[in-house]
């Protein structure tokens, strides 16, 4: 194989080594066999809708409270959701900016859901199976290290689709998934009325 020279590459190769960080699959699943990401884009969401950015998902957690208070009507298209779906963040990563639409949500908002296009919407590729297990693995050192490594472009840069769905869940945690989607259920759960809890005070 003949060795090619710089000018001979592509416009879409890239020479910067962390590019590549994030991008070694080792061993484990490959996350895209778990999933699927739902690139479903609606122009015009209901006039209604809750919408949520980048902003308001950290840690696990959606920030209700503060999308419900967005004014307006979305101008631009968005992604919708349901109950179950993970979101990463394609921006800002080393913001810890990932969530699960934990039905807790979805009861409480009682309106359509939607988010930015800068989202990664995840959803379960088994149905019935829960994605809830795999938000501590993605909030990991490790993975946020692959992630942040990962990023392309200058002066918003974002997350490729393909480094994301190839970070390796570890077996062990695909084997327990249900016992640890159970408990990661029930500890956002927890936060959620908690935090429902607090805004109620303030707002009293």
């Amino acid at each position: 194989m003949r060795t090619r020279i710089v000018p001979e590459l592509l416009p879409s190769t890239l020479l910067a080594p962390e590019r590549y960080v994030g991008t070694r699959t080792g061993a484990g699943v490959p996350l895209g066999d778990l999933v699927v990401e739902r690139a479903l884009r609606v122009r015009k969401p209901p006039a209604d809708a809750i919408v949520f950015d980048t902003t308001h998902a950290r840690d696990g957690l959606l920030d209700l409270a503060c999308a419900s208070r967005a004014p307006g009507v979305p101008a631009s298209a968005k992604k919708p959701l349901i109950a179950g779906d993970l979101l990463v963040s394609r921006l800002r990563t080393y913001l810890r900016q990932v969530a699960w639409v934990h039905p807790l949500i979805v009861a409480a908002a009682g309106r359509p859901l939607a988010c930015s296009t800068e989202f990664h919407v995840l959803s379960p590729r088994d149905d019935g199976a829960s994605l809830a297990f795999l938000v501590p693995f993605v909030l990991s050192a490790p993975v946020q290290a692959r992630l942040l490594a990962a990023q392309e472009g200058g002066h918003h840069p974002r997350v490729p689709r393909d480094v994301l769905l190839s970070l390796p869940v570890p077996r062990a945690w695909v084997r327990r998934r249900e016992e640890l989607s159970r408990r990661v259920t029930e500890a956002l759960g927890a936060l959620l009325v908690a935090r429902g809890r607090w805004y109620a005070t303030l707002e009293g």
